[in-house]
């Protein structure tokens, strides 16, 4: 362990995961790298979910727990978790989630192999409950780049490429770049922009191996209402999102961000481009729900 605290910090927010969150805290505790700290904040959990935790917590020592006394909604308790990490590196996890012997040494071997990275993703495997577990390791060009407007510009990709393909927001990154972010903001995209941000930032490598296990609900997206709710109780209303708030939000991060002339040049094309195929699979999406919505009457 490194002076004044871990060298990892993994943080894990979770609302009532009674049946899963047995499973991830476990494939993180045996984990290879041993220098981490789990900290865990449920938010006002009612099914002995924190009951649980409590026991885990009890057994091993690098297992900080804390709870929230009101429901601040899965943003605020990702963002909650971050705070109170101590570690150098820092990674998100759902309570879903688990990850595959050796993820937390690979990344963390992946970063130190390359100073200016702020971040290191993996290949990952998707489950859902409706279908078999699926994933690709893509072999194409991640926001790795030197030049932030190349970096930009592929994350932007990413954001319609396919779900398989990409999933940066459970990466593990350092945590002073994290915390000088914006972190996770009130909108149902707050993942997109912090991606975006980060990838302004420096770059984020791929470790070429699939060592996490992501769980995906793809229903909770036919009544987007119930999912803002989780999201931010007290602002649910505001999260809505639309291709024309996505795309100021992102161009904002562009203007703020240090680049040169042409850098810019390059995001804002970059910008337009993503702005169609925003529209394009909103509208999608919206047809999909229309025919979920008549299956079901």
């Amino acid at each position: 362990m490194r002076q004044g605290g871990p060298t990892l910090s993994v943080g894990l927010a979770v609302r009532n995961g009674i049946d899963v969150v047995g499973r991830c805290v476990e494939s993180i505790v045996s984990q290879d790298f041993g220098d981490f700290e789990l900290v865990i904040s449920d938010n006002v959990s009612d099914d002995g979910t924190i009951g649980l935790l409590q026991d885990y917590a009890r057994a091993d020592r690098r297992i900080k727990l804390s709870a929230s006394k009101t429901n601040i909604g899965s943003h605020e308790n990702m963002n909650r978790v971050l705070g109170l990490a101590q570690g150098e590196f820092f990674r998100w996890i759902s309570a879903d989630d688990w990850l595959e012997p050796g993820c937390l040494s690979a990344c963390v071997s992946a970063l130190r192999e390359r100073d200016g990275a702020i971040g290191a993703t993996t290949y990952f495997t998707i489950h859902t409950t409706d279908g078999p577990p699926r994933y690709e390791e893509y072999r194409g060009a991640f926001p790795s780049s030197s030049d932030a407007g190349k970096r930009f510009e592929r994350m932007l990709w990413f954001f319609h490429a396919g779900d398989a393909k990409y999933d940066p927001i459970y990466g593990v990154y350092r945590r002073d770049v994290l915390m000088r972010s914006h972190r996770l903001r009130p909108s149902e995209q707050t993942d997109w922009l912090l991606c975006a941000e980060l990838a302004l930032m420096g770059p984020i490598i791929n470790v070429d191996r699939r060592l996490a296990n992501r769980t995906r609900n793809y229903q909770a997206f036919n009544d987007l209402a119930a999912l803002r709710r989780r999201l931010d109780p007290v602002r649910a209303n505001g999260l809505e999102s639309s291709s024309q708030r996505i795309y100021r939000d992102l161009l904002a991060l562009v203007t703020a961000a240090d680049l040169a002339d042409e850098q810019v040049s390059r995001c804002k094309k970059a910008l337009r481009r993503f702005w169609l195929q925003d529209i394009a699979s909103r509208g999608r999406a919206r047809m999909s729900r229309t025919r979920h919505r008549l299956l079901r009457r």
